[in-house]
């Protein structure tokens, strides 16, 4: 099943983009730590090597589920995941871009 939005994450969960955070991009107070957590760092790299792109099963989707709501939570936290993994976690990075950018 593909999805609108072109995330493969959003493909294996199935439904509407699970990315999406429905918030303007425009300007607002800072007003969260922009330091993302090693605990979050470490359930992310643990949920990326669990999903497995090519099957399709209960305990995948459930793990992209989770990796979409840390996603989104991060996002809305002005924590980008994916912009902090190039930087911080470039080895983490590349799983991250092929689930949750969009292929188009």
């Amino acid at each position: 099943m593909t999805t609108d939005c072109g995330h493969l994450l959003c493909e294996l969960i199935g439904g509407p983009c699970s990315l999406a955070t429905r918030r303007s991009r425009g300007c607002r107070p800072n007003l969260v730590s922009k330091h993302v957590a090693p605990e979050i760092v470490d359930e992310v790299r643990a949920l990326v090597a669990l999903i497995d792109p090519d099957v399709r099963d209960d305990r995948i989707r459930r793990a992209a589920v989770r990796l979409a709501e840390i996603m989104r939570r991060e996002a809305l936290d002005d924590r980008p995941l994916l912009a902090y993994a190039r930087i911080e976690e470039p080895e983490l990075a590349p799983a991250l871009e092929r689930l949750c950018l969009r292929r188009r």
